[in-house]
């Protein structure tokens, strides 16, 4: 019987108390009996690691979930276009976050998972400090079992986390869970299946909506081992982050033939010396020519010391954006506008691409959303999309994209 140590990552810190619990789970049946204690992650790691697998579960909010569907089959190649895919959903340049896939669904779209690079590095940290790495980093929402019929919520103490798709679902306080809902389910009320934790009081009957209450969790831990379908979830885990387990389970079989290979590798260095010196010739040639084409292109530019396929791109988007600087104001213009008339509103981020003005928002409610819906709802010049809104103790973070609207049809 193989044993599985689960983690509940809420802060990164190593010092930070939290639940895990270590299962033995019989092949082919569920784990009988889960005991959730609480310790310092970094304690956690250094006694109960050794010989076992390791799950780590993380917060819901900080991971985004979409779908793409691509040309592409294969899985590699699908997580290779993806991100390009996506660009138009995220404000944030897309080389600082991180994209991981599900499986192929009927349709033949891809269930994504997406956080920012930052986020998934402070994640990790505590685990490569102590020499460890995790087998699965599973967003929480994508714990909770889906079934296509009822949705399922995990209640506990001040927050209720919803899946309301294979690949979609928020988390909130419960005082904005109704709210929450409603968005979701986008005008028809949808049947929830609620995991209740201990120590969570609550009328779920005024939801008015069919419901199955499913209590006994003593954990909200032990809600997420007893229903995690890996099938279901997404392991973030990917690309460049899954190569270091995917080397080791690779190597510890291999380890004699290896050792065979290095042999023969240092047997052929003194061509491969030669060839080297070949290709690094070539190489300078290469540069030198591009390097006077870059100066025909753009008479009296100093070739900087970024490679010249990033200077040229960088002069693409220069020549791309030139064109839109009226743009930009009227959005900036309407952006201001609205936000002096939403009191409650900060600006945390913008951005400008493709002709779109991209904003990171905060606030201490969702009533902030709805007036700023209303602005816009009387002011046409431009259009408004919400293209998340999460909310936590700290209030709630919003993401709009606000766009010049197309011009009325001529008379």
């Amino acid at each position: 019987m193989r044993e599985t140590l689960y983690i509940r990552l809420r802060e990164a810190a190593s010092d930070a108390p939290i639940p895990y619990a270590v299962v033995g789970e019989p092949a082919g049946g569920a784990p009988a009996g889960i005991v959730v204690r609480e310790a310092p992650l970094a304690r956690v790691l250094a006694e109960h690691t050794a010989g076992r697998r390791l799950v780590v579960f993380v917060p819901g909010a900080d991971v985004r979930l979409t779908q793409v569907k691509v040309p592409a089959r294969q899985p590699a190649k699908v997580l290779q276009a993806a991100p390009y895919a996506l660009e138009d959903q995220f404000a944030e340049d897309v080389e600082t976050l991180h994209f991981a896939l599900g499986e192929r669904q009927a349709d033949g779209s891809f269930p994504v998972a997406v956080v920012s690079l930052a986020g998934l590095a402070e994640w990790l940290a505590p685990f490569r400090a102590h020499g460890v790495m995790p087998h699965s980093l599973v967003p929480e929402t994508l714990a909770l079992p889906w079934d296509g019929n009822a949705w399922p919520v995990l209640a506990e103490a001040g927050q209720m986390t919803a899946r309301t798709g294979a690949c979609a679902g928020f988390s909130c306080v419960p005082e904005d869970f109704e709210q929450f809902l409603q968005l979701a389910e986008g005008g028809t009320p949808h049947a929830l299946r609620v995991l209740v934790t201990r120590g969570v009081r609550g009328d779920f009957t005024r939801l008015q909506r069919p419901l199955e209450l499913l209590p006994g969790f003593d954990d909200p831990l032990e809600a997420l081992i007893r229903n995690l379908r890996p099938a279901q979830a997404i392991n973030l885990l990917q690309g460049a982050f899954s190569q270091r387990e995917s080397l080791q389970r690779f190597w510890r079989p291999w380890r004699l033939a290896g050792g065979l290979l290095a042999a023969a590798f240092l047997l052929g260095v003194t061509v491969n010396a030669v060839e080297a010196v070949r290709l690094g010739r070539a190489l300078d040639r290469q540069q030198a020519a591009n390097e006077s084409r870059f100066a025909q292109l753009f008479p009296g530019e100093r070739v900087a010391s970024l490679p010249l396929s990033t200077q040229l791109e960088l002069k693409q988007r220069m020549l791309r954006s030139a064109g839109n600087a009226a743009g930009v104001f009227f959005l900036l213009q309407q952006a201001a506008s609205a936000l002096a008339a939403t009191p409650g509103l900060e600006l945390k981020n913008l951005e400008f691409r493709d002709g779109a003005l991209f904003l990171e928002l905060g606030g201490n409610d969702l009533q902030v959303l709805e007036k700023l819906r209303g602005w816009f709802g009387v002011h046409h010049a431009s259009l408004l999309e919400v293209l998340s809104a999460d909310a936590g103790q700290g209030g709630v973070q919003i993401r709009v994209k606000l766009s010049a609207a197309p011009p009325a049809p001529a008379a």
